[in-house]
């Protein structure tokens, strides 16, 4: 593969190789450019000193606070849990000591830092490395505690130390010989033990952290077989999966079996290929399997599509929501960053396009204040290198590359039960769960309170950029999220690494543009325990989103749907339900409410297309993040909430229409309401239809076998489950449709209505009749709830004069 490479590599850190082309010299040179930073890096950047001065301070405290001497029985007190009965926090105390360490090596070695070959610092720096290979990562000894703190963590932060200081044969020798003890072979995970008997086999992200372990311990032994050995074990995770872990055909990505993961582990996986890609290019050790340039396809399909104004949305970051430092706009930084570094040894056209959607994240996102690149605070791992600084800045400044605008239309990612909805002034993340992925993620102590997060929750991104960050989560009443219909079940501690699937297996949709027909029939029995259930619909049509529901009933408790819960920027926010203020109250027959949060630039309108009883509620709450993960402090934070809800009480047979209108005004909310532009054709438990009477669209989800009417009279039909969106555009009529269960092979459609001939079909689609009625088969077989389309001429209407 013809690779672009065009970074400059610093002058060697370690003047000690005997060959200044040596092969191993040259790839520890390449790794030190990704450490800290080119050659070329202007140090007097503001935001470049301002991260060099706070990685110096952090580094200055620890080093005052530093216990030295071969003996002493920790380097730090506020780090020395190592006799932990339970091994987890024994494990992090190592993590968090190698960290230290790293941060150590890194504020030594970087030109520009204050503490720049500081020879006390440097000494510490080795002092410390071997008192904690000597006592706990050594050869032989047992791994306690999470896995992963032996296999990825501890060792990636030491290979770091070994790769920027110039540590004495017999240390390197002796950290090495841990680090290999601990990964001898990165495909798979070894036992406490030691060994590799009856081994899981490693997948996705954490295959490639172990392949960057084995790739960084080889390239400091100046062992070529293991370096082979890492840069072969990226291969699997190069491949197209149908179940389980890794990147799926329709640009999902799943780690853990069944958790959507694209924004937590899914942003290992890209730093780890930006890193890999770029380190081995023009290496003795090159990538030669061809299925490397799936990466940029991934970059332009799993991960640019997902990136809203600079946000990686929380509905991809699952058990990490719990992770205050780790928000949506800090890991969609830095997962900017990883784009960026993969633009440098990208093809032309594919760079181009990168760069490009790169400086429109970075124009966009105002979460960061006036400086999107100002150094985050402390040196957390969640902060952008000095390499990746360099790398956004030139970007940013560069005239030459324009900054792409945000995408438009609606994209469903079946596999993972994902789908983004998109117009001007607003993005909307819908949240599901199906018997193949979970409904949410515990483990670790994190993700505590999760059970309803992918049970339909509908996430709204305006101008509002902060809207999910902060005490959001902590905050929330995490029993009420927007667009779930809940009965607030979910008690006690969940089952860490458990699934807790939806049984109902219609979930997905399909997609056309800017119009889609997404749904979820949902069972909480394997959630929370509940009976509750019901029929959940969302039709994006244009920049409106309908939002339907039907056969609810037999919850725990009195059921609700919640149309909105909302963190307020400001107590002057002001909801109005038909005009009049409503903050706190209810109201039957409600035609439409819009609230305006203009602190926060935020202003949404909801229109009840039939009229609905609704509940307003503001208060303000208060939680701690410790509720939601073990780990996190239990001080108070809070914020105040706006919800609007519809309640169903305790019967069965509940259902709701509303229809978001994201950014829209008061004025405009109540035109709409008057003329919503829409007609609901259906919403029962056979089937949700609607017709767009601005548009000629319809969209229709058919939960069973049947027809789906327009104007009272059967439109569409089909053989079994069926999601279908058909828009007439001129002399033109689009069908898209899907099997949302997942599990025909094949599915029959009849709309009633003649065509012309038909212009283009996706292969699978087979046309039995255009007229009298428009009949298909389609073959849905292994197409993972992907959609179809066609497109057809329309007959031609005879004038009259």
């Amino acid at each position: 593969m013809r690779w672009i490479h065009s970074f400059t590599l610093a002058a060697a850190l370690v003047a000690s190789s005997a060959h200044a082309d040596d092969a191993f010299d040259a790839l520890r040179a390449r790794w030190q450019v990704q450490l800290v930073g080119a050659s070329t890096l202007d140090r007097s950047d503001p935001d470049v000193a301002a991260q060099l001065q706070a990685r110096a301070r952090s580094v200055q405290g620890w080093l005052a606070r530093m216990h030295t001497g071969a003996e002493v029985s920790a380097l730090w007190d506020d780090a020395a849990a190592f006799d932990d009965p339970k091994g987890l926090l024994a494990s992090a105390a190592v993590t968090a000591n190698a960290f230290r360490l790293r941060q150590m090596a890194l504020a030594y070695a970087t030109p520009g830092s204050p503490l720049h070959r500081d020879a006390a610092l440097g000494t510490a720096t080795l002092a410390g490395l071997d008192w904690l290979v000597t006592h706990h990562y050594r050869a032989s000894k047992p791994a306690i505690g999470n896995w992963w703190d032996w296999q990825i963590g501890t060792p990636l932060y030491l290979l770091d130390v070994l790769s920027l200081m110039d540590a004495s044969p017999e240390l390197r020798t002796r950290t090495l010989a841990a680090v290999n003890w601990y990964i001898p072979d990165p495909r798979h995970r070894t036992r406490s033990d030691g060994s590799l008997r009856n081994a899981e086999t490693e997948t996705g992200a954490n295959l490639l952290d172990k392949a960057l372990v084995a790739i960084l311990s080889g390239m400091l032994g100046r062992d070529e077989q293991r370096v082979t050995l890492g840069r072969d074990a990226i291969s699997p995770a190069l491949e197209l999966v149908e179940r389980g872990d890794g990147f799926y055909r329709d640009g999902s990505f799943v780690q853990h079996t069944y958790v959507p993961y694209t924004g937590s582990y899914g942003a290992v996986a890209l730093a780890d290929f930006a890193r890999l890609v770029q380190l081995l290019s023009h290496s003795a050790w090159p990538i030669t399997d061809p299925r490397v340039s799936n990466v940029f396809l991934w970059a332009r399909d799993s991960y640019a599509p997902w990136i809203i104004d600079g946000a990686m949305p929380d509905a991809l970051r699952g058990r990490k929501i719990a992770t205050p430092s780790q928000s949506e706009h800090s890991v969609g930084r830095s997962m900017t960053a990883y784009l960026a570094t993969l633009a440098e040894v990208a093809l032309a056209a594919d760079a181009a396009a990168l760069r490009s959607a790169v400086k429109g994240w970075m124009t966009r996102d105002r979460s960061f204040g006036a400086r999107y690149l100002a150094a985050p605070g402390g040196v957390g791992t969640s902060g952008l290198s000095l390499y990746e600084l360099g790398l956004l800045n030139k970007i940013a400044n560069d005239p030459a590359i324009p900054a792409a605008p945000e995408p438009q239309g609606a994209r469903l990612y079946a596999a993972m039960d994902r789908a983004i909805m998109r117009a001007p002034g607003y993005a909307a993340v819908l949240a599901m769960t199906s018997p193949r992925m979970s409904s949410f993620e515990a483990g670790n102590g994190e993700n505590l309170q999760g059970w309803w997060t992918g049970m339909g929750m509908l996430s709204l991104y305006t101008a509002d950029q902060t809207q999910f960050g902060g005490a959001f989560w902590a905050a929330v009443d995490i029993r009420r999220l927007p667009g779930t219909t809940t009965d607030r079940g979910g008690n006690g501690r969940p089952v860490e690494w458990k699934q807790y699937p939806n049984t109902e297996n219609w979930v997905g949709g399909v997609t056309q543009g800017s119009y889609a027909a997404l749904g979820m029939s949902f069972s909480m029995r394997e959630v929370t325990g509940s009976p509750l259930h019901g029929k959940k619909s969302w039709f994006m049509l244009g920049d409106r989103i309908l939002a339907l529901g039907a056969d609810i009933g037999e919850g725990q408790a009195p059921v609700e749907t919640m149309v909105e819960n909302r963190k307020l920027a400001s107590l002057q926010a002001q909801l109005l339900v038909d005009g009049a203020t409503l903050a706190n109250g209810s109201k039957a027959g409600a035609r439409w409410a819009h609230l305006l949060d203009a602190q926060a630039g935020s202003s949404i309108g909801y229109v009840f297309p039939q009229g609905a009883h609704i509940v307003a509620e503001r208060a303000e709450r208060s939680g701690n993040w410790r509720a939601l993960n073990d780990q996190q402090s239990a001080q108070e934070v809070r914020s105040t909430f706006q919800t609007l809800s519809i309640p169903h009480g305790t019967g069965a047979e509940g259902s709701y229409a509303y229809v978001l209108l994201p950014s829209a005004s008061e004025a405009v909310t109540a035109q709409a309401a008057r003329d919503p532009g829409l007609r609901i054709e259906a919403n029962d438990a056979r089937v949700a239809a609607v017709s767009d009477t601005r548009a000629h669209a319809y969209a229709a989800n058919l939960w069973q076998a049947g027809s789906a009417p327009r104007d009272g009279k059967a439109y569409v039909s089909a053989s079994g489950p069926a999601a279908v969106v058909l828009m007439e555009e001129g002399s033109w009529l689009h069908v898209s449709a899907a099997d949302p269960t997942q599990s025909q092979a094949t599915l029959e459609l009849t709309v009633a209505r003649a065509t012309g001939p038909v212009l283009t079909a996706t292969p699978g689609v087979t046309v039995l009749a255009t007229a009298p009625q428009l009949r298909l088969r389609i073959n849905t077989a292994g197409a993972a709830g992907s959609g179809y389309s066609a497109t057809f001429a329309l007959p031609l209407v005879s004038e009259t004069n």
